[in-house]
């Protein structure tokens, strides 16, 4: 009995001695190898990186402008259905202290600057007007936009069925309106161009 114990624990102070040994020889330096492609990821960069190329900012002013437009309509509702102003509001002070005329082309919006410049588009129509916003309205809330009779009659408000209307903000209170080309390319509709010839905008 004496034996086997004594016999045990040498076996045992043997492996104990051993399994050390054999984890070693298995890892030791030069056993294993791995290709460069393997170790890439785990490389470190050595000295100053350069830096990260910056990105220019587009020094083009009307494009500069159409990314200012755009980040501004998302605070303002630029779509629904278009009012127009009674008969009986003809010669009557609008909010920035103009008068408004039946037979001139304004708009009244309820949160865009006042002196802002918008195209609004019918959808009934197809047509397009740019015009002026100089007054607050219109404050039902169905209506997204008030227009003054001479711009209504032109886009076909005055008789279609369907009065919705999108608006587009391009050119906000002392700039110039873009150009045409500039929003829609160089096939910008020739309806534009009448539109701002025959209509006479309020101020103007």
């Amino acid at each position: 009995m004496k034996e086997k114990l004594t016999l045990g624990l040498f076996v045992v102070a043997v492996l104990a001695v051993a399994q050390p040994s054999r984890a070693q020889s298995f890892v030791r330096e030069g056993a294993v190898r791995f290709g460069d492609a393997a170790m890439q990821a785990y490389q470190l960069e050595c000295g100053d990186p350069s830096p990260a190329p910056v990105a220019q900012p587009d020094s083009d002013p009307f494009k500069l402008r159409i990314l200012k437009y755009t980040a501004l309509a998302i605070k303002h509702r630029l779509s629904g259905l278009a009012s127009y102003y009674s008969t009986s509001l003809d010669g009557t002070l609008t909010a920035n202290g103009e008068r408004y005329h039946n037979k001139k082309v304004s708009a009244a919006h309820l949160t865009l600057p006042l002196g802002s410049w918008v195209e609004v588009t019918a959808r009934a129509t197809g047509k397009k007007l740019r015009l002026r916003v100089n007054d607050r309205g219109p404050y039902a809330k169905k209506f997204a936009i008030d227009l003054s009779q001479a711009a209504a009659h032109f886009l076909g408000l005055d008789v279609a069925e369907d009065r919705y209307v999108m608006i587009r903000i391009i050119g906000l209170p002392g700039e110039d309106p873009l150009p045409a080309d500039v929003l829609d390319g160089p096939k910008a509709r020739a309806i534009e161009g009448t539109a701002t010839a025959t209509l006479v905008p309020v101020g103007q």
